[in-house]
């Protein structure tokens, strides 16, 4: 079996982890135009890297964990600044309302809580896959989730009984 040219490799990698690190990124921000550059960015450095990131058990995570570190830093530069946001669309204003109170829940979160609830259930990632994304223990993952969890519900006015 050949193995596929490095920069095909990348192309197809690319269509299928750029809405991944998104989503991610959306739902830890909010402010899309942010978001979309920052996704391309940690897309960017993975291609000049491809020759060592293709070979990654995880290569999606590896690009997660460089994005998350970009977003963090932009946050840093401007967290003076107020979100931008999203404009929901008209005809489903019910649906973004609901999608949008959550990401606007998820934004109130600490920047660790935040990252592990995303990670978890947004985009289904194991404890033991987010531990290796934010560079922490699993039994740290699992903290962050559980108070997550509570903050979330605490900001939702559901009760903790979920």
């Amino acid at each position: 079996m050949s193995t596929p040219e490095p920069d095909q490799g990348f192309a197809e990698f690319f269509r299928t982890c750029l809405p991944v690190v998104t989503r991610t990124l959306t739902a830890l921000n909010g402010d899309t135009r942010v978001v979309e550059d920052i996704a391309q960015d940690a897309l960017v450095i993975a291609q000049h890297r491809w020759a060592d990131v293709h070979a990654y058990d995880k290569p999606e995570a590896w690009v997660l964990k460089v994005a998350i570190r970009l977003m963090r830093r932009w946050q840093q530069r401007h967290q003076h600044e107020t979100p931008l946001g999203s404009m929901p669309a008209v005809d489903a204003v019910e649906h973004v309302q609901e999608v949008e109170a959550l990401h606007s829940a998820l934004r109130q979160l600490s920047p660790r809580h935040r990252e592990a609830v995303a990670l978890h259930h947004l985009l289904g990632y194991p404890v033991s896959e987010i531990a290796a994304v934010l560079m922490v223990g699993e039994s740290t993952v699992r903290t962050h989730l559980t108070r997550g969890r509570a903050e979330l519900r605490r900001i939702l006015g559901g009760s903790d009984a979920d």
